[in-house]
């Protein structure tokens, strides 16, 4: 008979054993795992970033679109809107404005539990 077992390190073992008389043949111990630090990202610069906006609105006024760059801070993210060079009508904003009012929504209510647990709190 041979039973199949996992060990901490999600590695598949196999241990024998005799089916008389139900003891454990080989036993088996859990490897040590390394655990490593996630590599490093190295910083972007401002500049950097202008630049490739600049670089991306070259590419897109040749597409007949408008691309607008903008943060909203009061979801402390960037949005992007596409517009139509001729019309100036919005083609996409990504997030999406309805995206948008949600993360507003979700960041008040998370203030207001913030600000109510701050009051319910003894001195």
């Amino acid at each position: 008979m041979e039973i199949v077992a996992k060990n901490v390190a999600s590695q598949t073992v196999k241990v024998a054993a005799s089916e008389s008389s139900k003891q454990e043949v080989a036993s088996v111990k859990p490897e040590s795992v390394e655990i490593k630090a996630p590599p490093k990202v190295a910083e972007i610069e401002t500049a950097d970033i202008e630049q490739a906006i600049k670089d991306l609105e070259a590419f897109v006024k040749g597409l007949d679109r408008d691309l607008a760059f903008r943060r909203d801070e009061s979801i402390n993210r960037s949005v992007i809107t596409v517009f139509d060079a001729s019309t100036s009508k919005v083609v996409r904003q990504i997030p999406s404005e309805e995206v948008v009012a949600i993360a507003r929504q979700i960041r008040d209510g998370l203030d207001e539990l913030r600000a109510g647990m701050l009051l319910r709190g003894k001195a």
